[in-house]
């Protein structure tokens, strides 16, 4: 009898080895963008951007998808990821969109030798999933965005852009797709910002320009 229990709990423990490794793995998301189409007028044409490293919490630099309940405790998904950080995604996205619009003779990345007229510094506030006591969802998605002039080293412009999205489903799948709507929205307002610096401070003379 002691045999057999002791065959019984082997079988046991291979049966749950075996089922533990055949669990399906963490289902990875990336965020959805939007195809801007080039700007037909020259705004920036003389002028070469320089964009940062976008700066953000630590909690966003990981590939953990992140949700808040009751008393804003937050809490992870545990069967779901990013492809790839928010921080890298969101960053990958607001150059690709600059490019694209055309605005600029040259958009480079931080770590370019080449010289540039203005730098663009862009942080991300916040990137969270938000479930009420309905089971209801709400994503927010907020960055801060400052222009800055190479030479005087003034700050040109600055814009906070904040993007709520709310929902009648509070899933990992409907959050990510609201953030991709939120992201598609950043990227036409973030080259409408940048049309509009380009419009009101045109290149000045380099000689003319107070480096005090």
């Amino acid at each position: 009898m002691k045999q057999f229990g002791l065959a019984v709990l082997i079988v046991m423990l291979i049966t749950g080895c075996s089922l533990t490794r055949e669990m399906p793995p963490a289902q990875s998301y990336h965020l959805d963008t939007a195809t801007l189409k080039p700007l037909t007028a020259a705004y920036c044409s003389d002028r070469v951007l320089r964009i940062a490293l976008i700066q953000a919490p630590e909690w966003m630099q990981g590939t953990d998808i992140y949700y808040t309940g009751e008393q804003n405790r937050m809490y992870r998904y545990t069967r779901a990821r990013w492809e790839q950080t928010p921080v890298s995604a969101m960053q990958q996205i607001s150059e690709k969109s600059v490019i694209d619009s055309g605005l600029f003779k040259a958009v480079v990345p931080y770590k370019s030798l080449a010289k540039n007229d203005w730098l663009l510094e862009l942080r991300m506030e916040t990137m969270v999933h938000h479930i009420d006591a309905e089971r209801k969802g709400r994503t927010e998605l907020m960055l801060y965005g400052v222009l800055i002039d190479q030479y005087s080293r003034r700050v040109i412009e600055k814009k906070p852009f904040r993007y709520i999205d709310e929902r009648d489903t509070a899933t990992v799948q409907s959050a990510v797709e609201a953030w991709s709507f939120e992201t598609k929205a950043f990227q036409g307002d973030l080259v409408n910002w940048l049309k509009q610096a380009c419009n009101a401070y045109p290149k000045p003379e380099r000689s003319r320009v107070d480096l005090r």
